[in-house]
C-alpha cells in the first residue's frame, strides 16, 4: 500500500540564470565629481527573466505536483512511497481542508496542491516557478521525503514567504545560524538560504551558492551595493558603478566594470 511522507526535510531551492547586459537606456541618477561617491546607474533595459515551465518540472507520475491534473477534485497530488522500495512518485491521496499558511500536523490536515512543511501547509511548485506562488512567497524550498529509511528527493519544490531579510544586514538570518541572507529568485526576492563559502569572482551554477552579499550573475558571485547616494556597501574604484537593474530588489545595485 502506497502512502504519503509525513515529513519535509527544506533544503534550499534557488535559482539565478542570469544575464550580465547593460542597454543605451541607463540613466545616471548621480554624478561622482559632484558627490565624491561611486556613481548610481539605474538600468531598465535588461528584462527579468522569464520564469520557468513548472508544470514540466515536475516528476512525473499518476498527477502533477504543481497543477494537480490527475487528481479528483477533493483529493491531493503529493509524493507516495512503497514502504519497502526507496522509490518516490506522485500520487492521489485524500485532501484536506487546511489553506496555504494554515497549521498542520500530517499531509491529511492540507488542501489540494497544499504539502505540510514545518508545520504549516505550503504549495507544490516545481523548477523554481514562482509562478505558482501566492504573493509574498516563491519556490525557493526543494521537497524531500524520507523513503524506506532513506532521504530522497521527490523532485518538487515547496512556496516559502520571501523579502523576510536584509541582504546588507550580516545578522537578518540570526535565528537560524546555517542561513544568510540572499537573492532567491530572478525578480529580485529575498529570504534567508543556506550560507555558502563562494566569494567574490569564484564560478557559480544555480542553485546559486555565493555569500551573503553577493549574488550570481552570469556565472560568476559580483558585488551588491546599496543603490543610494554614498550608500554603504558601495563599489570600490576598482569595481566600476553601482547599477540597478530589474532583477534587483529595491535599493539594491551591482557593482558593474567597463560600462
Amino acid at each position: 500500500m502506497r502512502t504519503s511522507s509525513l515529513a519535509a526535510l527544506a533544503t534550499s531551492c534557488l535559482t539565478l540564470g542570469l544575464a550580465v547586459a547593460c542597454g543605451s537606456a541607463d540613466t545616471t541618477s548621480t554624478d561622482p565629481a559632484a558627490t565624491g561617491c561611486p556613481q548610481l546607474v539605474d538600468d531598465e533595459t535588461v528584462a527579468i527573466e522569464s520564469p520557468p515551465d513548472g508544470p514540466a518540472a515536475c516528476a512525473t507520475g499518476d498527477c502533477n505536483y504543481q497543477t494537480q491534473d490527475g487528481c479528483a477534485d477533493d483529493q491531493a497530488c503529493r509524493p507516495q512511497f512503497n514502504t519497502t522500495d526507496p522509490e518516490v512518485h506522485p500520487g492521489c491521496e485524500p485532501a484536506g481542508s487546511a489553506a496555504s499558511g494554515e497549521a498542520c500536523s500530517a499531509q491529511g490536515d492540507c488542501a489540494r496542491g497544499l504539502y505540510c512543511a514545518a508545520g504549516a501547509c505550503h504549495k507544490l511548485c516545481c523548477g523554481a516557478d514562482w509562478t505558482a506562488c501566492d504573493a509574498g512567497e516563491s519556490c525557493i524550498r526543494s521537497l524531500d521525503v524520507r523513503a524506506s529509511g532513506q532521504v530522497l528527493p521527490a523532485e518538487a519544490g515547496l512556496c516559502f514567504a520571501v523579502g523576510t531579510c536584509d541582504l546588507f544586514d550580516p545578522k537578518s538570518c540570526a535565528d537560524d545560524p546555517s542561513r544568510e541572507c540572499k537573492i532567491v529568485d530572478p525578480t529580485g526576492a529575498v529570504a534567508c538560504a543556506p550560507r555558502s563559502n563562494a566569494a567574490l569572482g569564484d564560478a557559480c551554477t544555480p542553485p546559486t551558492v555565493c555569500q551573503q552579499g553577493l549574488n550570481c550573475v552570469g556565472g560568476f558571485c559580483i558585488k551588491l551595493c546599496q543603490f543610494k547616494q554614498c550608500g554603504d556597501p558601495a563599489c570600490a574604484a576598482d569595481e566600476g558603478d553601482c547599477v540597478h537593474f530589474p532583477r534587483d530588489p529595491e535599493g539594491v545595485g551591482e557593482c558593474m566594470v567597463g560600462r
